[in-house]
């Protein structure tokens, strides 16, 4: 893109800029473009999951009843509690939305890569913690118990999560020597288009991406971990307070981070935009492009299933299950991992003579090995931690019986 700039205005500070902008319009359209799609998938995945037929008015198969609801949304009125800090409750959606928007800044759309920086991982995970900032301030500034009891559960449950999630990519981070999102990317590729060469085959691969989904449910508030809105409970959570287009920017953000959550799931661990000829040039672009937008819009259909089957967990429940499960498994992937590396890489001069008897690095013997080492360590690990918690119980709540 700058490139393009630099042709028309030559090299310099403006073809820079313009550069920059042109690239943040075209996250924020393809974004909003995005999230209309995704809601109409799932609206209609979970009509078909519940027998009925979802939206089918507007347009052929329902596919414009999103935009006829963001013309809606946008034309409201927009409220502001008479109470509420203004500046606060007008920043919140900004700062989510503006959290969001930046992790896209390093995650590479098939072969179109936006920004390659080496510490991409950690930019992606040190970004998206400010959409926890976010939250605070929409639920402490609307000056509503329901919005303040939805902001302080949303970021109690971000920070419980983000731990898992972290680590679980530590030990791919450890996997490939790299904290470049395209360097992870390529580690998977394969010139035959081998899908066994992707991250999630491996015990350890395997392992981080089940921690890591399952902690970017709960970073996404995606059910069964949407206690922070749970409508039943508190009305709309830390959004209560929000109508019009504000209403309009954090529903945006929310389903553009779920977006986010399923393009960096399906780059770290399932090969991004890899698969067959995608390395044909420029065909190849456009077949990485496709790849890419299946993996991730596939990874989203299984985030509407696991809505429309899995019942919202007791608030008590979340917290245990992020500590006292995926904490504990998380940790023991990092052990795996080392070991994989040691058995698969490593020789005499790191120490491990001992493997130079099945061949050489990265042989076929070694691989084996290492997958039988890690699969048992993590199976077994998989089976304590959760007769652990299953021995240990978590405690159940009855109702006050009432006096007759």
């Amino acid at each position: 893109m700058r490139a393009m700039w630099e042709f028309f205005f030559g090299v310099g500070w403006f073809a820079t800029l313009l550069s920059y902008i042109t690239i943040t319009t075209a996250i924020l359209i393809s974004g909003s473009l995005i999230m209309m799609l995704l809601t109409w998938i799932e609206r209609r995945g979970l009509a078909y999951m519940q027998d009925r037929k979802g939206p089918n008015r507007v347009g052929p198969f329902g596919l414009l009843q999103p935009v006829a609801e963001a013309i809606k949304t946008i034309t409201k009125e927009d409220i502001t509690p008479t109470e509420a800090d203004r500046w606060v409750h007008f920043l919140a959606p900004v700062v989510i939305l503006a959290s969001t928007v930046a992790a896209f800044a390093v995650i590479p759309w098939g072969n179109l890569i936006p920004v390659d920086i080496n510490v991409g991982v950690l930019y992606i995970v040190a970004i998206s913690a400010v959409h926890t900032v976010g939250i605070l301030m929409a639920g402490w500034a609307s000056n509503n118990k329901f919005a303040l009891l939805g902001g302080m559960r949303g970021v109690a449950q971000a920070i419980s999560y983000e731990i898992p999630q972290v680590i679980s990519l530590v030990a791919i981070v450890m996997l490939v020597g790299s904290m470049s999102v395209v360097d992870v990317i390529q580690h998977q590729m394969d010139p035959y288009g081998n899908i066994l060469s992707w991250h999630i085959f491996t015990p350890v691969g395997l392992l981080a991406f089940v921690v890591f989904w399952i902690a970017s449910l709960a970073e996404g508030e995606r059910p069964p971990f949407d206690n922070p809105e749970a409508e039943s409970e508190l009305v709309a959570g830390y959004m209560t307070e929000y109508g019009g287009m504000k209403f309009a920017v954090l529903f945006l953000a929310n389903y553009l981070t779920n977006f986010a959550i399923c393009a960096v799931t399906a780059g770290v661990f399932l090969g991004g935009g890899n698969g067959p000829g995608s390395d044909i040039p420029i065909l190849g672009t456009l077949l990485s492009v496709i790849y890419f937008l299946a993996k991730s819009l596939g990874l989203f259909f299984v985030m509407v299933w696991i809505r429309g089957v899995v019942p919202r967990l007791r608030t008590d429940e979340l917290m245990h299950f992020a500590w006292k499960f995926l904490l504990p498994l998380a940790l023991v992937n990092i052990f795996s991992t080392s070991l994989w590396i040691a058995i698969t890489r490593w020789g005499a001069e790191q120490g491990m003579g001992v493997a130079e008897a099945l061949g050489e690095p990265g042989s076929i013997a070694r691989l084996a090995v290492a997958w039988l080492v890690t699969g048992v360590i993590n199976v077994v690990a998989f089976f304590v931690v959760a007769r652990i918690n299953a021995t240990r119980g978590i405690t159940t709540y009855q109702a006050t019986p009432t006096a007759v």
